[in-house]
């Protein structure tokens, strides 16, 4: 059976284009059907597993993150309050009683102080105004009694006279400072 020359040609074609089809199809064909499932798995996989995963991350934003920062924030107002509360009480027990020494260290002390104080401008210059009056009245009347005596016994009552005169002058020396010394502690 013969062909017709035009058909032939048209084999001739197709065979010539099924060496270049064939490799084509060999290379198009495996990509046409592993690149559908392999587009539908990723779609898949962007469809069902990332909604997921942004669920997870919103569960741990909305559940978790408001937790930790309570927490944080308990323990901040926990250390504020135990902070707070030791410093109220250190006001409240310790001020009082470091006031209440020093208080009664004062309420001590200054009895003392104004006893020392006393005892210096009272009892001290009576002390040495009775020193001063044993030296001018004492040591000088007995000096003038001994010389009494000892006048009667050498030269009569001439001298006697004499002395009692001297005795009277000191005395009014006497006297005079005795005045000076109370004028003074008066004023």
């Amino acid at each position: 059976m013969l062909l017709p020359r035009a058909l032939l040609d048209a084999l001739l074609f197709l065979s010539a284009l099924r060496m270049v089809v064939a490799p084509l199809l060999s290379v198009l064909l495996p990509i046409i059907l592993v690149l559908p499932p392999l587009l539908l798995s990723m779609l898949l996989l962007l469809v069902l597993v990332l909604p997921l995963l942004l669920l997870s991350v919103l569960l741990l934003l909305v559940l978790i993150l408001p937790l930790l920062l309570l927490s944080m924030l308990l323990l901040l107002v926990l250390i504020l309050l135990l902070l707070l509360l030791s410093m109220l009480l250190l006001l409240v027990l310790v001020l009082p009683l470091l006031l209440l020494g020093m208080l009664l260290l004062l309420v001590l002390v200054l009895p003392l102080l104004l006893g020392m104080l006393l005892l210096l401008v009272l009892v001290l210059p009576l002390l040495l105004l009775g020193m001063l009056l044993l030296l001018v009245l004492v040591l000088p009347l007995l000096l003038l009694g001994m010389l009494l005596l000892l006048s009667m016994l050498l030269f009569g009552f001439g001298l006697l006279v004499l002395a009692l005169l001297l005795l009277r002058m000191i005395l009014l020396l006497v006297l005079l400072l005795v005045l000076c010394v109370s004028r003074s502690s008066d004023s």
